[in-house]
């Protein structure tokens, strides 16, 4: 057992150096209220996972504040987007909202997989988000824990962001799980959409590990 001296620098050592000891703030709330969506949110070299807290939880939206709303097109993708359902539509998004966006379109679980583990190797762009929310679920149990454990390991090594938006827990290794809700319902359907932004809220849930 260490002495009662060393004990004490170790805990100053913990509080002014808490990133180096593992001791990570709180993540904030999700909650733009006007604002756009900020990648920063979700942790660096680390798989994060978004799902819904119930009906009408507004999943797409996330990728709507992610992308803003532009007045510029941008030189070089901002993020990647895999789509595991083949979902996106472009025809809802600006030109200039559209370009900081690489669109993976893939047509099984398995593609979505395979795509999403290629471009983490590949680095180039730091931020990837894969949609799987329109994938059946049975073909999203059937996918091999250990394939996300090696995109867990690619993405630590890399340094980049994978946001996993999925229809319920998928992701057995996230760093960061957050329940996304709206509350939307189909008297929404013709509201703008920076009215929806200001009611999304993403709250962090506690992740259980296996012991």
């Amino acid at each position: 057992m260490a002495s009662p001296a060393v004990e004490i620098l170790r805990q100053q050592l913990r509080d002014k150096f808490p990133q180096a000891h593992g001791l990570r703030p709180e993540p904030e709330l999700l909650a733009p209220q006007g604002k756009p969506f900020r990648a920063e949110v979700f942790p660096l070299g680390a798989i994060s996972e978004v799902v819904p807290a119930g009906p009408g939880a507004g999943i797409a939206l996330l990728v709507a504040g992610l992308l803003g709303e532009p007045v510029e097109t941008s030189p070089h993708p901002e993020l990647v987007l895999v789509d595991g359902a083949d979902a996106f539509d472009p025809g809802s998004f600006t030109g200039a909202a559209c370009s900081k966006l690489l669109w993976v379109r893939c047509g099984s679980a398995l593609d979505m997989l395979k795509a999403a583990d290629w471009v983490v190797h590949d680095g180039n762009v730091p931020f990837v988000l894969l949609d799987a929310t329109g994938v059946a679920r049975r073909d999203l149990n059937s996918l091999p824990a250990a394939a996300w454990w090696r995109l867990k390991q690619t993405v630590e090594r890399t340094g980049g962001r994978l946001v996993v938006l999925a229809p319920f827990p998928l992701v057995p290794c996230a760093s960061l799980r957050l329940s996304l809700s709206a509350g939307l319902s189909l008297d929404d359907f013709d509201r703008p959409r920076d009215e929806l932004l200001d009611r999304l809220q993403a709250i962090p849930e506690k992740i259980r590990r296996a012991t």
